[in-house]
């Protein structure tokens, strides 16, 4: 019976393992620094997956929940920026690098933009 009980927690351990590899979406918004307007068609790629914002700046996209994510957002005329983003142990996402999950983009004609020296 012990033998029994045994095989059956490995069995349980294994599969509450492999579902720990599960996919979460992750989803947020884009704005235009200066205007603070949303910005539509940004493509935003994490780690080997894109999509594109739609007229709302509105972005999901699905991730490796319990996976570091590198997302990067590039659209014409404005600069690239990449977020780095870690999952917890309950794999919510930390407020350490998006607040809110808003991402504003420099215009490349924007006075606060960054300068490239």
């Amino acid at each position: 019976m012990t033998i029994n009980l045994y095989k059956n927690f490995k069995f349980i351990f294994l599969l509450l393992f492999l579902c720990s590899c599960t996919e979460s979406k992750f989803y947020g918004h884009v704005y235009d620094y200066d205007t603070e307007k949303p910005i539509k068609n940004v493509s935003v790629y994490v780690n080997g997956r894109s999509t594109k914002t739609d007229s709302t700046g509105y972005f999901s996209i699905n991730i490796k929940s319990n996976l570091p994510n590198v997302i990067q957002l590039k659209k014409e005329g404005y600069f690239s920026k990449k977020v780095y983003r870690k999952a917890d142990s309950l794999r919510r996402f930390d407020t350490k690098n998006i607040n809110w999950n808003v991402i504003y983009l420099y215009n490349k004609e924007s006075d606060f933009s960054p300068k490239i020296r």
